[in-house]
């Protein structure tokens, strides 16, 4: 059986003084760091610490829960070293506390965690938070956090005696998806799961800056696995410096000389936004030539987005045929698709019919909807579009259904899910016999063009009025231009009401004091996508909860 720990351990012999992993603080500085010979002799010693006092059976599945930093990437080596199977999860601090804590509990039951393996600060700092929040949701009697094994793996003592009995297993981790914030399912991805996915998305030893969450699929598996298989490095720092000082993360790029960097859409916008009226002197030094791989995914791609940070960011060296937009979900280990980068605009209102007609370009009289293609299926992936309604028949190229995907990064399903597993992971096409392939349901609605895939929305989002078709994001998109609304705080929805479906927006403010002028707002939405919102709600700013991935 082949592990993510053959290749690791070939990238040791290779180059052992290589720098694998370097840890920055908001200023860039680096706080902690690892070659690769350093990093598989740390694993060791925190897998000898964990054989020393945890005692867990083969299998066993260890809650992961670490700020951010290096100590979460060495324990979940140390696992896999084990047989042991690492669970990740976002760590319950400061706002938001008891419903990350809610989250944790979830998942700790939902897969019978053995144990929670932490650093000693955060251990400490778990317990005051708990204690200033009453602490109702850990110190329950039902809560399998007071049952469990708590492990803190920096107690691990250096250059001792790291001799212990690997036992692999070939489930490499659950990774919960973000999907939800009170009920997350584990995906569980295999070894083989990810070595293939790996093999399709890197193609050279890159030199990768990530501030993405740890615990998510996108940083996790992109830049501290991929790399530490493929001979690359990686330098991360924490999502929290990003936002507090974006330009860290284009400096970093410079200065290290990246090839490789990942983001959401949000974080290309919000650059944008932070650097628009810095003057040019700060930038006279940035020089974003080295990158070859910069990859926006995990959310809507946003055309004008897309061609607005090309266009900042171009005399600063960046490479147009750099940036593009990929494709991806948990349930397949990472990524389906890359190198998208046709913007292409096509009829708003033949989209809402389910058909993808191109028009050439944007027009102020015609209703038009600007997509960013999402590239061709990686390797021996295979895409198909599926007409949910009808049978689960193939649908041909232009025309709009479910996104269904097989292929060798296709994970086994979900933990303790056999019905959702089966539904979600087990599909057949019409007219398939028993002996043909399945099929992962996406859940997200898109079309092929040219061979490329666009994604349109979720299957389970869609608004559909007067037996047209809605996308929210596209409502969304609209009504947070206006100044009174946050970023990215717009949700867009449809409600039985008296036999037919209402639309609501429900909008997070900026301020109390300043509210949105609804009738001009819906004026808007009739002009660039022919309807409007029955009903906007405004709720306080700062108070509508997120999961992990925003």
């Amino acid at each position: 059986m082949r592990t993510i720990l053959n290749p690791f351990y070939r990238c040791v012999e290779q180059y052992p003084e290589r720098l694998l992993y370097a840890f920055l603080d908001r200023q860039g500085n680096t706080v902690e760091s690892y070659t690769y010979a350093e990093f598989l002799q740390r694993t060791k010693e925190i897998a000898a610490h964990i054989a020393r006092v945890g005692n867990m059976e083969h299998g066993a599945r260890m809650i992961l829960l670490y700020p951010p930093g290096l100590e979460m990437i060495c324990v979940f080596f140390a696992c896999v070293r084990l047989g042991l199977i690492p669970v990740p999860v976002y760590p319950p601090t400061g706002r938001g506390f008891q419903g990350a804590l809610a989250k944790l509990n979830f998942i700790a039951k939902d897969c019978s965690a053995s144990a929670v393996l932490t650093e000693r600060s955060f251990f400490w700092s778990m317990k005051l938070s708990q204690a200033r929040n009453q602490g109702a949701a850990f110190s329950s009697r039902r809560s399998p956090l007071t049952k469990m094994k708590w492990i803190v793996s920096n107690e691990a003592e250096k250059n001792v005696s790291t001799t212990v009995l690997e036992a692999h297993s070939d489930i490499l981790f659950l990774q919960y998806t973000s999907g939800s914030t009170s009920n997350p399912k584990g995906v569980i991805v295999t070894h083989e799961n990810l070595l293939q996915n790996c093999d399709a998305v890197v193609d050279h030893q890159p030199v990768g800056v990530s501030w993405l969450p740890q615990y998510h699929d996108m940083g996790l598996i992109g830049y501290y696995l991929f790399f530490a298989l493929k001979g690359g490095t990686t330098y991360g720092f924490s999502p929290l410096d990003f936002i507090q000082r974006p330009t860290l993360w284009l400096e970093t790029i410079s200065r290290v000389r990246g090839t490789a960097t990942s983001a959401p859409n949000f974080a290309y916008e919000y650059c944008l936004l932070r650097t628009e009226k810095l003057p040019p002197e700060s930038f006279e030094n940035l020089d974003l030539s080295s990158l070859c791989f910069l990859m926006t995914a995990a959310e809507p791609v946003r055309a004008q987005v897309y061609r607005d940070f090309i266009a900042r960011f171009e005399p600063y060296g960046l490479d147009p045929d750099s940036f593009f937009s990929a494709y991806g979900l948990a349930e397949y280990t990472l990524a389906v698709s890359n190198y998208g980068r046709t913007v292409q605009a096509f009829d708003a209102e033949r989209l809402t019919e389910n058909e993808a007609v191109a028009v050439p370009s944007p027009t102020g009289d015609r209703q038009t909807r600007s997509l960013v293609s999402c590239g061709k299926p990686l390797g021996s992936t295979e895409v198909k579009i599926v007409d949910i309604k009808d049978g689960f028949k193939e649908l041909p190229e232009g025309a709009v259904g479910e996104i269904w995907i097989n292929g060798p990064s296709k994970c086994r399903g979900y933990w303790c899910r056999p019905e959702l597993s089966r539904v979600t992971f087990e599909a057949k096409l019409q007219g398939d016999g028993k002996d043909s392939p399945t099929w992962l349901r996406s859940g997200d609605l898109g079309f092929l063009r040219d061979g490329e895939l666009y994604i349109c929305g979720r299957t389970k989002d869609l608004i559909i009025v007067r037996g047209l078709n809605y996308y929210p994001q596209d409502i969304e998109m609209i009504v947070e231009q206006d100044p009174a609304i946050r970023k990215s705080c717009v949700a867009a929805f449809a409600l039985d009401h008296k036999g037919g479906e209402q639309v609501v927006v429900v909008a997070e403010l900026r301020s109390d004091r300043c509210l949105p002028d609804a009738d001009l707002l819906n004026s808007k939405l009739q002009q660039a996508l022919g309807i409007g919102a029955d009903l906007f709600v405004y709720i306080r700013a700062k108070t509508i909860p997120k999961t992990s991935s925003g």
